[in-house]
């Protein structure tokens, strides 16, 4: 994990999307898509929920969140 990744998990929780937030972060979705993905194998847990609607934060992702912004 670097503090890249952080950046991204928090931007895509504030964004609610992955298209926003790689809009945002001035990156292509697909990446972000992957480096999320990516994160969450390497932390073994899932930080988001996904659906049509958008993404949310599962209860381990608002902890990710919480922490991240404090060192951010």
């Amino acid at each position: 994990m670097n503090i890249s990744e952080v950046r991204f998990v928090i931007e895509v929780a504030r964004s609610g999307s992955i298209c926003s937030a790689a809009e945002k972060l001035s990156m292509a979705q697909p990446n972000l898509s992957r480096a999320i993905r990516e994160l969450e194998k390497e932390l073994g847990v899932k930080l988001f929920k996904r659906s049509y609607k958008g993404m949310a934060l599962t209860p381990q992702g608002e902890q990710f969140v919480t922490r991240g912004e404090k060192i951010i």
